[in-house]
Formats: C-alpha cells, structure tokens, sequence
C-alpha cells in the first residue's frame, strides 16, 4: 500500500508540481533530510525496479539518420523503454536507468533529476541516465537550428517533456518497488558480434568486453541485471520507419525468458565510437536484431550464471563538471552554442569494479588504455558507461580528428578533447583508486 500511495502521489507531483509542492515542503520539514556520505557500506541492500513506455506517438520523427530528413515514424515494432535500477545500501541511493534513445542531452538529464530531487526522500540520489544510441528510437528533442531538425527531425518541446517525465515516472516506480536483495558483478567476452569500422587507424580489434550487475532476492531468484557492451545499435538502417530499440530489445526479451518473466534486463552501452555491429542477415534486418540480441543475451547469461551476489555493497561516487568551448570539426560544422556544459563520474563498487560515465560515444580506441590505467590503480575491471548523463557526440583521438575520420564529422571539442576526456577519467580514477585508499590506510595506521 505505500508503494502505491507512493506512486499516486508521484503522478500529482509531475502532472500538478505548484499544488504538491506545499506538500513536498511540509513533508520535508517533518522526514528532514536524509545525509549521505562518499562512502557507504549498509547491512540492509536495498534495490528496486521502474519501467516506462517512452515510446512517443506515430508520426514523431526518430533521430540519427540524415537520410530520413525529418520524416514520421510510420509505426511501432517494438516499445521504447526507460527501465531504471534504484540502488539503496542505507547511505547512498544511485539510479542507473536506460533509456532506449539516440542520447538525451545534458539539459534533459538535469531536468529529470531536479524532478527526482524534488521528493524529499529522493533529494539526494545520484542519477545516471544511460542512452542505448539506438537509431530506431524517438526524435524531434535537439533544440539546435538546423543541425537539431537534420539528426532528429524538427524540435518538439511537449515531445522532449514527455521524453523527460516517462523517464522520471520510470525512476520513481524503482523507488517505490524497493525490496531486500543481493548484487554481484561479473565479466565476460562476447566475440564475433561487432566490427572496427574506422579507416584510420587501420587493423584495428575493439574490445568485446561484457560487464554484468547481478541482482537477485534473497533467496537467490532473479530480480535483474544490468549488462554493459559497447556496439551501435544500428542493425536497423535509415529505411526502417517503425520504432524499435533495435537489438537491445531482442536481448532484454531473451534473458527475460532464460531468468523468468519478470526479471528485467538494462542495457548500457560502452566506448561505442567506430563500433558497429555484425549483421547476421542481410536481407531481413529485424531478424539480424534478433541474432545479435539472442547472441549477446548468451553471453550475458554465461555470466549471470558464474557472478556470486551478496546482500551487502560499497558504493563510491566522484563527479566532474565541467564546460568547453564547441569547436569547429575538422569539416567546418560548428554549435551556435558560447558554452557547453557536461559532466564525468565515476562509480565504485566494493573498492574494485570501477564503471565511468562518459558524456558522449568514446573512441574504442581509448577503452584499452583507460582499462590498462585503472589496472595500474589496483580496480579489478573498468566498464565504460556511454552516453551517460549527455550525449554530446564522438569523443576521439587527435589523429582520428586530424585524418578527418567520419566520427570527426561529429565531434565538437576540438582536436585535443578526447585526450582531456582521457585525462579527465585518469584524475577520478586515482581519487578513488585501492592503491590511494591502500596509501590513505598506511599513514593513519
């Protein structure tokens, strides 16, 4: 009954906020607030699950192919979905939601999370928004002149909020169906299912890498799983006009079936810059998403299996914000924007399992060496997040920038961004590295 009463009082906050918010502030006054710390360990491992259609009405246009100029989607293949995990061990509540989008913007996160942090209990969870990068999904959200209407059809306000608020009521259902539980992590490899499509550098193998959050009830039965791996969901090309999330959503139906109908998949991408998918059939491309998420979800499976959970977690949190300049690309298109506004984080479990959180699609080619650095740092494992919390374009190496690759064509930080990126990962890595906590241990001891 709390959990509903919970939830209704949710849909009077985003549908009336100036009615409820003498009730929010009175709430407030008698809950107080709740303090977090950096650092938390709690013997009670709480976790709940939110989901919302966030698919928007036929007609909408999608985003992410120049090719369909700004024209509808003529129908729905499959629901575009937020599906948020609320974590909360006692001292620190995160939320990593996805959302099946070719990537919310900066502006769209930081509106979601002021709704979130206008519930008393809610006023200090950590959000991270994860977009999937699918090119099947809802557009019309970049309110920027002429390149906006060309990626993403023409600029909708009331599209954007309900983008906004479906993602938010998503969040808020993961508050209110918090249950005991157990997390563990897992890896694993998922080969042969994506391919390097860059022309500079040559050769070149990107990382298969496959990250696993495993969470089940107390007595070990499937409650979810975020899984993390870095591929563009573009099986499906600029002639498809129905809305999908491409083979993500293949893949989240499959584990549904191996682990139970009511275990819910997430989807994270990673350093996705020049990775494209392997397509296992040309001539039907719905059925070439279904080989590629079955084949994913096998891998995922694998490693579900093999993850050992507990009922406690550690979690540490550092973020970054931070401004630049947009500049040209090396083909002359810029942003009519003075100043951009971004963000980094970075989110330790246990002390060891180290996930960042990138504002746009990373070169492949940094993931090696970000996962070399944090092992000379003491973490077990480095997964990227991408398209985390922005989705500002390609973040690449100043040689692809210089060779005029085709993922500099989008790339808005100047030649030198994604060695800052890299730097700017390195600098939260080694503030909440084992080797400084080790450092920290032996002065006070």
């Amino acid at each position: 009954m709390k959990a509903v009463a919970r939830y209704l009082f949710f849909l009077l906050l985003i549908s009336h906020p100036t009615i409820t918010f003498a009730i929010i502030l009175e709430t407030a006054a008698q809950d107080g607030k709740v303090m977090q710390s950096s650092t938390a360990v709690s013997r009670i491992l709480n976790v709940g699950i939110g989901k919302a259609d966030i698919t928007p009405p036929i007609g909408t246009p999608s985003a992410g192919y120049i090719e369909r100029k700004g024209e509808g989607m003529q129908g729905v293949h499959d629901p575009l979905l937020a599906i948020a995990l609320f974590i909360d061990n006692g001292e620190k509540q995160i939320v990593l939601c996805s959302v099946d989008h070719l990537g919310f913007t900066y502006e769209m996160v930081q509106e979601i999370t002021k709704k979130i942090h206008a519930y008393p209990k809610l006023e200090s969870s950590e959000i991270f928004i994860a977009s999937s990068h699918t090119h099947s999904g809802g557009g019309a959200y970049l309110n920027i002149p002429i390149l906006g209407a060309s990626v993403a059809g023409p600029y909708s306000p009331d599209i954007t909020e309900f983008y906004i608020n479906k993602t938010v009521e998503a969040i808020f259902q993961a508050y209110c169906h918090q249950v005991p539980a157990k997390i563990g992590i897992g890896y694993g490899r998922a080969k042969n299912l994506s391919q390097y499509r860059g022309l500079w550098p040559k050769d070149i193998s990107p990382l298969n890498d496959v990250s696993v959050i495993k969470i089940t009830h107390l007595n070990d039965t499937p409650m979810a799983l975020l899984f993390n791996y870095p591929v563009h969901p573009t099986v499906l090309g600029s002639q498809n006009l129905l809305f999908s999330s491409d083979f993500v959503g293949y893949a989240r139906d499959d584990l549904q079936s191996s682990l139970g109908p009511n275990v819910q998949a997430i989807y994270f991408n990673g350093a996705q810059g020049e990775v494209i998918p392997v397509i296992f059939n040309e001539n039907n491309q719905f059925e070439a998403c279904n080989n590629l998420g079955k084949s994913l979800a096998e891998t995922v499976k694998k490693i579900w299996d093999e993850t050992i959970t507990d009922v406690s977690l550690q979690i540490d949190t550092q973020k970054e914000s931070y401004t630049f300049k947009p500049q040209a690309t090396p083909l002359g298109l810029t942003l009519p924007i003075d100043v951009y506004k971004s963000e980094m984080n970075l989110i330790v479990f246990n002390q060891t399992h180290a996930f960042i959180t990138v504002p746009g699609e990373l070169s492949c080619l940094y993931d090696k060496r970000l996962k070399d650095t944090s092992n000379r740092l003491g973490f077990s494992h480095l997964s990227i997040f991408g398209l985390t919390n922005d989705a500002h374009g390609y973040i690449i190496l100043p040689e692809s920038w210089q060779h005029k690759t085709s993922e500099s064509s989008s790339s808005f930080g100047g030649e030198n961004y994604g060695d800052i990126t890299e730097k700017r990962a390195e600098t939260l890595l080694k503030a909440l590295s084992p080797q400084r906590l080790k450092m920290t241990l032996e002065t006070h001891f």
